[in-house]
């Protein structure tokens, strides 16, 4: 992760972007989830749980972003512990590896009395990576190939889905290269995650975002 950090950060030097690096954690609600099976042989199986992130807990949870302009691209590694009101033949129910939303974002700056394009609101709209890990009925669902940094040409991801995020941004500079940013978010996101050919499951999640990082770059 160090070497491509690092890489990101350069590339956004010399061709004038921005980048911003973020940790924090995130409060997710209740989600109501369908997991349909697709064999005769099993049973589709509806529940509801609220996840837990643990955002500090390896992998952490971050936020990513390269900006130019009003114009982002962000890589937020959400991740879903469900461990409340599962069913007896669910043993094992998380996306650790994450629950990753992918988004593009507009930016629009706005002043607070003499405090001058320090606020942001951001909008964003986007799709869901997703790494499952589960255990149905003594069998577990899990390819390696998930980790801190989401890498789709290894086994284990799916994308697809859609997620969508709104949030308050305040950005403090520190000097003309370097800023100081907090950000309270709210995402909404949806998508269907295959479990081989076994079950599909259907996983809004719905949560809170509080984040805090640094700014590189123009």
């Amino acid at each position: 992760m160090r070497k491509i950090l690092l890489f990101s950060i350069l590339l956004c030097f010399l061709l004038g972007l921005e980048f911003d690096l973020s940790l924090g954690n995130a409060y997710s609600f209740s989600s109501d989830i369908k997991i349909n099976s697709n064999s005769s042989s099993n049973e589709s199986i509806n529940l509801t749980s609220r996840p837990n992130t643990r955002g500090f807990k390896s992998p952490q949870y971050y936020s990513i972003r390269i900006r130019k302009s009003n114009k982002e691209l962000e890589l937020i590694h959400h991740k879903l512990y469900f461990e409340n009101n599962l069913p007896d033949n669910i043993t094992h129910f998380e996306f650790t590896d994450g629950y990753n939303l992918l988004l593009m974002n507009f930016l629009y700056p706005f002043s607070v009395y003499e405090y001058i394009d320090i606020f942001s609101l951001r909008f964003g709209l986007g799709t869901v990576v997703v790494h499952p890990d589960v255990t149905i009925d003594e069998v577990r669902y899990y390819k390696k190939g998930g980790g801190l940094i989401p890498t789709l040409w290894k086994s284990g991801y799916q994308i697809g889905g859609i997620s969508s995020q709104i949030s308050l941004n305040f950005n403090k500079n520190i000097s003309n290269k370097f800023s100081f940013n907090s950000e309270l978010k709210v995402s909404y996101a949806l998508t269907d995650v295959d479990l081989e050919t076994d079950y599909t499951i259907n996983i809004p999640n719905t949560s809170i975002h509080f984040l805090m990082g640094i700014s590189f770059g123009k």
